[in-house]
């Protein structure tokens, strides 16, 4: 395994640490931290169903020797060492096969999936196979409903688009075992399921995309209950855009001549070991030709192994982990990347947050010697919906994303907050307009249990010595080529296909489906001391957890006991009302929300920056004494009866039990009147 060393003497680099080579950037507010080169944000491969009405891809999860290009955060760092480029071991995705073809496959191959394209009314084919080998010791013979484990078997999540999910849809409960599974091992999983969800190397998904679905930016990605954190952090997502040359985001003028950027960020969790002093044994898991693995250990870091103790194996606590809350994030593979844009260039951002657990604040921040203001972010969708405000001008902008409202005193208020903060499984599709001047500005992740007085301030304390994951390099044009400076009206966004609004008539006037995120102690899970569970249960995949009736609008009340999470429900989007005592100004469209932690707890129960609804962090903070912030929301289910799942996008809570199988299905027959004979029927629920 190779290292490429930057010299701290000189700040250089070697010419070989990228084939798309490097460029300098200066010193910034983070000056001991700050980046000694930027190389340029490389693109993963895509494929496009451009007007052929199909695409068909061929998927395959292997181990390998992977890259992660870019400054090294671990390990060299500790032993005063500047290293770039770490080569980790990982189970890696790569297209293998696309109809229509792709694009040519970027030089390096980059630790994230390929960018998949389709539009409304397509039929999508992706065909996922399994070439990784049966590992008892990665847990693969396991099943259990509280304990990581089946790092080695796979299945696959169209993220936010609205499909059935029943096989061969989007069914997340089937599991892809590797072909030498040994057969007692696949029949405990169908006694555990269903048979038909239990199969062996390669499965083929195909999914109908509704004629009438919104364009926007999803993501895919491997949804194995029990290993769901392990492949995020194996790099196992890819972006997964709907395109409408019509009806979406795609037929504006604006959008269509505005440079495009994809954005994947990934918590790449490996660990490793240092080298040891005097020529010693080395420290932590790893071995001297794989010094940098993704195992459970580095991914889930249980106290005292227990939780990965496969076969009586008790594996080694990494020297370093880059999943703790000092873990760098990657951007499409790689470390701390530039992007350079043009003076006021307008550039189409389609970011997807594909971590496992991290909040990222959307604000560009000024870098010490720019004195141009940073650049704007516009919101054209979220989560794949395009934002549609009411009762606009015919030129007004769309909404802009600033930094955040401290204490929200109305819902434009908490609609800025809401857009900024960008949890684990959201998306935002953006548009980004560079100032007149040159500059360069820095992306940093949210810290810890950091004040909201805090966050994008580049003045700010929580900056100081903090690597960005992402830097924008602004320069002056030297030709005359054109580029793209206008932004798109957002009237012209309010006539875009996007679900239709329930209205206040399908309105319940109280919640009828309630959601408490929280743990336990040793109730469900004795050996690790503790499951994660929703309203006080672990997943149960044997049996609904919840019912829903297809055209039937619930009112949805979400909370959390302690710690913060992020809900995810599969399949169809929901409609934001409420955070705490603030309404939204418009309807909003997500299928992933940010639901805070309690405050009253303490602030160390809380994981990720303060509410969106208060600064709880600051002495006599808003919020400081509240029980955590009830979202609401109206959720209607429409098109597709069967079992999906509800969780927590903190997946690592996910794999721990804090998720509920729910069941759509249609109304029931009405009951006989009295005098008509015949009795009162149910229709079942789908499988």
């Amino acid at each position: 395994m190779i290292e490429r060393r930057i010299s701290k003497k000189s700040g250089g680099v070697l010419a070989s640490v990228l084939a798309a080579g490097v460029a300098a950037i200066p010193v910034g507010v983070c000056a001991k931290s700050a980046p000694p080169v930027a190389a340029p944000l490389q693109l993963p491969q895509s494929a496009s169903s451009g007007d052929t009405k199909s695409l068909q891809v061929g998927l395959e999860l292997k181990s390998g020797d992977y890259t992660l290009y870019g400054p090294s955060p671990t390990a060299a760092a500790a032993k005063g060492q500047a290293l770039v480029n770490p080569v980790v071991k990982a189970r890696g995705v790569q297209l293998t096969a696309s109809a229509p073809a792709a694009t040519p496959a970027p030089a390096n191959a980059l630790l994230m999936g390929p960018t998949l394209r389709v539009r409304p009314g397509d039929q999508l084919g992706i065909t996922l196979k399994n070439s990784l080998n049966y590992d008892v010791f990665a847990g693969d013979a396991s099943h259990s409903m509280t304990i990581p484990h089946g790092f080695d078997v796979i299945n696959l999540h169209t993220h936010g688009l609205h499909v059935s999910p029943q096989s061969p849809g989007d069914n997340v409960l089937l599991s892809i075992f590797p072909q030498d599974t040994p057969t007692d091992v696949v029949a405990a999983c169908a006694k555990e399921t269903n048979a038909a969800d239990c199969v062996t190397g390669q499965f083929a998904y195909s999914y109908n995309i509704p004629a009438n679905h919104p364009a926007g930016t999803y993501w895919y990605h491997a949804h194995k209950h029990g290993a769901v954190s392990m492949h995020l952090a194996d790099g196992f997502a890819g972006a997964l855009i709907v395109e409408d040359p019509q009806h979406g985001l795609d037929s504006l003028p604006e959008v269509q001549a505005a440079t495009e950027q994809v954005l994947m960020f990934q918590q790449i969790a490996y660990g490793g070991q240092y080298p040891a002093p005097n020529g010693g044994k080395p420290v932590g898991s790893g071995t001297a030709s794989d010094p940098y693995l993704i195992d459970c250990m580095s991914v889930y870091g249980f106290p005292g192994d227990q939780g990965c103790d496969f076969n009586h194996s008790h594996p080694p606590a990494p020297a370093f982990r880059n999943n703790s809350t000092k873990a760098t994030l990657s951007v499409n593979g790689q470390f701390q990347p530039s992007i350079t844009m043009k003076s006021k260039e307008v550039q189409l951002w389609r970011v997807v947050n594909g971590t496992i657990d991290k909040v990222v604040p959307m604000c560009l921040m000024p870098l010490a010697g720019t004195a141009a203001p940073a650049p704007e972010a516009y919101v054209l969708a979220v989560d794949g919906v395009p934002l549609q405000k009411p009762g606009v001008a015919e030129d007004a902008r769309p909404v802009q994303i600033t930094a955040p409202v401290v204490n929200p005193a109305n819902g434009d208020d908490l609609l800025n907050n809401e857009l900024l903060f960008l949890a684990a499984g959201q998306r935002l599709d953006l548009m980004v307009k560079a100032p007149a001047q040159a500059g360069v500005y820095a992306l940093y992740e949210a810290g810890n249990q950091t004040s909201m007085k805090q966050l994008c301030n580049p003045k700010s304390a929580v900056y100081q010595n903090k690597k960005p994951i992402l830097t924008v390099n602004v320069v002056e044009p030297t030709d005359i080529a054109p580029y793209n400076t206008s932004l798109p009206h957002q009237a012209a966004l309010n006539k875009l296909i996007a679900p239709a609004t329930i209205t206040a008539a399908e309105i319940p006037a109280l919640p009828t489906q309630g959601v408490v995120y929280g743990f336990t102690t040793n109730t469900y899970a004795v050996r690790e001391g503790g499951a994660a569970v929703v309203n006080a249960r672990v997943f149960n995949p044997l049996r609904s957890q919840r019912d829903l009736v297809l055209n039937q609008v619930d009112r949805w009340s979400v909370q959390s006991a302690v710690d913060t999470h992020m809900f995810h429900i599969h399949i169809n989007p929901f409609q934001l009302v409420s955070r705490g005592q603030v309404q939204y100004p418009f309807p909003v469209w997500r299928d992933t929300v940010l639901i805070n932690c309690p405050s009253i707890l303490g602030q160390g129960n809380c994981s990720y920056a303060g509410s969106l609804t208060g600064d709880q962090f600051s002495p006599g903070g808003k919020n400081a004494n509240q029980f955590g912030e009830i979202v609401q929301f109206l959720q209607k289910p429409v098109d597709f009866a069967g079992a999906f799942v509800q969780h927590c996008h903190n997946v690592s809570h996910e794999d721990q039990g804090m998720m509920e199988l729910v069941t759509a299905a249609p109304a029931p027959a009405p009951a006989t009147q009295p005098g008509q004979g015949g009795t009162a029927t149910h229709q079942g629920h789908a499988p």
